[in-house]
């Protein structure tokens, strides 16, 4: 017989996440399903079964850390920062597997691990609880030393791989994670016009020019308005005019695969073969699928390997061809639903190292799913991020795992305070 107080406890899990949670992987587990149906091999061998496997592990490690206290979180954040940081010096140095030019794994005989995947939570844990205690302020610089070098080494040693895509990550960890600990929309913006100054300048396009120029003088006007130190006024202006100067330098530091993913971008006609090829087939598997979709396991270009990737980055290709416009809105409510309980749960704690750790991981996942699905219709270059749930990866799959652990661990923390 169940207890009054094990009721009462068991009722402080978020069920509704939970269920969410469990609708993606079905979601996924069918769609990968689906786009590999046509390989002849055993079924322990497939990737849906593997995958299956992959998020009943992952489900061990998040309802093991749903008991784990916070004060245990920050004490080990510094400790698997390090240990993340070993990891990425050993597949980049020592004994990295390379796959399509790049050394990203670590091949453990029955598993490939990838270390960049550990390291975004282990860096989350870590910005976290460092911006917890320390905030961070324009007018005051020396509160971004740490974090800077906290965060420059991972992002350098997994943009060394090279993976731009998850380096980016960082990136958005990052952004977010100054937000709340202190910066407003306009210090954000400062920021990273340097970055904006790059990609508006390096088009030889006029109104490309025209944007700078626009971007220039909304930079001159934020500056004039926050008033900043007239030292970090000066270098925030001579970094934008440097950075659209620059641009080129910028573009020659990119990976040649990279400069082809930007050109394939803007003119996927222009090597339909080539790299245009995985965009087109794309977004004719998606246009394909019309209103409700050709069916479960009968999308043409996937079953006929006209779509390239079909199970893990083409994945949301595959949902539209199959499933169509209705399997697509479907899925992205669940991951509204989803992002919308996840962030829910700030509004129970006054806890920073909570909320900082909450947008975090709910960054990961949200600029995970912008990324995969605008790379799918064509809105921006091709890369190597998976859609989380649905995409195949042993490595991603544990990753979302590990961060559904940590947002239910917080919400029930933050209950039983």
């Amino acid at each position: 017989m169940i207890s009054g107080r094990f009721l009462d406890q068991s009722l402080k899990f978020d069920w509704l996440f939970i269920l969410l949670t469990a609708a993606l992987m079905c979601c996924g587990v069918t769609l990968v399903y689906s786009a590999t149906i046509a390989e002849d091999i055993s079924v322990f061998e497939m990737f849906w079964f593997k995958q299956i496997v992959y998020f009943v592990f992952g489900s061990f490690f998040a309802v093991a850390l749903v008991f784990v206290r916070i004060d245990w979180l920050k004490r080990a954040a510094l400790p698997l920062y390090c240990i993340s940081l070993i990891l990425l010096c050993v597949v980049l140095f020592i004994a990295g597997d390379v796959v399509k030019g790049a050394g990203r794994w670590i091949d453990l005989g029955i598993f490939k691990l990838q270390p960049s995947e550990f390291a975004k939570i282990a860096y989350l844990l870590t910005i976290s609880y460092w911006l917890s205690k320390h905030p961070v302020s324009l007018f005051k610089m020396k509160t971004f030393v740490v974090p800077f070098m906290l965060f420059i080494v991972p992002f350098a040693l997994v943009l060394k791989q090279p993976d731009l895509s998850t380096a980016l990550v960082f990136i958005a960890v990052t952004m977010v994670g100054f937000f709340f600990a202190g910066l407003t929309l306009t210090d954000m913006f400062l920021i990273v016009s340097p970055v904006l100054s790059v990609l508006f300048s390096h088009s030889q396009a006029i109104g490309f020019e025209v944007l700078w120029g626009l971007l220039i003088c909304v930079v001159v006007f934020a500056l004039v308005r926050r008033r900043l130190p007239k030292v970090l006024t000066g270098i925030i202006l001579l970094a934008n005019i440097l950075a659209g100067y620059a641009s080129s330098m910028a573009w020659n530091m990119l990976e040649p695969h990279q400069q082809k993913r930007v050109n394939t971008f803007l003119d996927p006609m222009s090597d339909p073969l080539g790299d245009g090829y995985q965009v087109l087939q794309s977004l004719t598997a998606i246009g394909s699928g019309g209103l409700t979709g050709k069916g479960f396991g009968n999308g043409t270009q996937t079953n006929l390997a006209f779509l390239p990737e079909e199970h893990t980055d083409f994945i949301f290709s595959v949902l539209g061809e199959q499933f169509g416009f209705a399997g697509c809105a479907f899925v992205l409510c669940l991951y509204a639903l989803f992002l919308w309980r996840a962030t829910s749960i700030c509004k129970q704690s006054s806890d920073s190292f909570v909320t900082l750790m909450v947008m975090g991981a709910s960054t990961i996942f949200l600029f995970h799913i912008l990324v995969n699905i605008a790379m799918t219709i064509g809105l921006m270059p091709v890369t190597g991020l998976p859609l989380p749930f649905l995409s195949y990866g042993g490595s991603f799959a544990l990753t979302c795992m590990v961060l559904v652990g940590f947002l239910l661990c917080l919400r029930y923390q933050a209950r039983r305070r």
